[in-house]
């Protein structure tokens, strides 16, 4: 399976580069015995494929103690920055992968997740790059199976095209339900959310962000 996009940005500082030399692999979810202690906790466990420099897993880890958060990213700039902030902060309860999020879920058991999300994913707008997608029907059935049944996925793009096509991909798939009450919530950030840096710039750039909330209906 090819992923497309970027997998390193600019140069890393000597010090990143010693996080993800030696901090990386204790926390590491292809690290077999964390893996597997995580899945034997009891604990509720959020997850986010494509995580960007981490700032809402830190946001998460903080506001949620008793839950822990797998985070998956192929961008090696983004797991040095989110070691860094986990590294400074002491933060226990957060464990990453440095990979693809679709072959990551392969290794998941069913229902193991509470909640999870993918935020800005890379719209891909043209229509012949659609298939580089990362959301297509066959990643989110698995994701389907993985999460637990009426647990939450959020969704969000500043991008039309990506916009349209998660609806697309979402309300045709038997697994989910759109969780929404009035279509202007979809305009409104979830608090459990962080500003990021990403966002900001959005925001500045007059791309209007929307924001879906999905429920996993599928029975186990």
């Amino acid at each position: 399976m090819k992923l497309f996009g970027r997998k390193k940005g600019r140069k890393i500082s000597s010090k990143k580069i010693e996080l993800i030399n030696n901090f990386l692999p204790k926390i590491s979810l292809d690290n077999k015995a964390i893996f597997n202690q995580i899945l034997s906790s009891e604990k509720k466990k959020f997850l986010e494929v494509g995580f960007g420099h981490g700032e809402n897993l830190i946001k998460l880890s903080q506001d949620r103690p008793d839950w822990v958060f797998l985070g998956v990213e192929y961008f090696i700039n983004g797991v040095a920055s989110i070691l860094e902030k986990i590294y400074s902060g002491k933060i226990k309860n957060i464990f990453i992968l440095h990979g693809d999020g679709r072959e990551f879920l392969k290794k998941l058991p069913k229902n193991s997740i509470s909640e999870s999300c993918i935020l800005f994913p890379d719209p891909w707008h043209k229509s012949r790059h659609s298939e580089r997608r990362i959301v297509q029907q066959n990643f989110i059935n698995t994701l389907s199976k993985v999460m637990k049944k009426n647990s939450n996925l959020y969704m969000s793009s500043d991008d039309p095209v990506a916009q349209a096509w998660i609806l697309k991909c979402f309300i045709f798939n038997e697994n989910y339900e759109w969780n929404i009450k009035f279509v202007n919530e979809c305009y409104h950030k979830p608090l459990i959310f962080e500003e990021t840096k990403y966002m900001r710039k959005s925001i500045l750039e007059n791309r209007n962000s929307m924001w879906f909330k999905f429920k996993n209906k599928k029975e186990s």
